[in-house]
């Protein structure tokens, strides 16, 4: 879940029309275009081919990709965010057979609905990781805050959070 995936890439695995969707306007195909590079960039860490271009993923073109465009080719939400949108989106996941679901966004404000429904996406076998956040504080950001959300942060070269991430008792995670 993130800015789209451009489906040109050398480095990444080649999709059909059926791997994507876009919540950013009528045009479903626009998943396979990603104008802002977050959620290609975000896909090549997990899948990148280890070809002879690149970088190469942590499971290298061996996973099945499904897309959903949040994001407009600004990198932000095309219209207010609503928790609806978010929990839209994961469920086009799940409904999609996702066995995980990534998304590298945060928000500041927790939902019941939004709490909720990943709670039972949980429930279903799903696993779903999102961002601690990337503004340096203590502060729970969502939905990586959520108990049956893996919260991912960052740490710099000498094993320390860097200086941009969040860090609080929810993070699991943090590379």
């Amino acid at each position: 879940i993130d800015t789209g995936y451009f489906s040109g890439h050398e480095d990444l695995p080649i999709l059909s029309d059926e791997d994507g969707y876009s919540q950013t306007n009528d045009d479903e195909e626009l998943w396979k275009y990603d104008g802002y590079g977050h959620g290609t960039h975000v896909a090549g860490t997990i899948a990148a081919l280890n070809n002879d271009y690149g970088v190469v993923g942590v499971t290298p073109g061996t996973v099945s990709l499904y897309i959903v465009k949040i994001f407009g080719d600004d990198g932000a939400w095309v219209s207010i965010a609503h928790a609806s949108d978010l929990v839209a989106a994961a469920y086009e996941c799940a409904d999609n057979g996702a066995n995980v679901i990534s998304m590298s966004l945060s928000g500041t404000h927790g939902s019941p609905y939004e709490e909720k429904a990943f709670d039972n996406i949980y429930a279903a076998g799903i696993l779903s990781i999102a961002a601690a956040s990337n503004d340096g504080i203590d502060e729970y950001h969502y939905p990586a805050s959520y108990e049956s959300v893996i919260s991912v942060a960052a740490i710099d070269e000498e094993m320390v959070v860097a200086d941009f991430s969040q860090f609080n008792d929810q993070v699991e995670l943090a590379a």
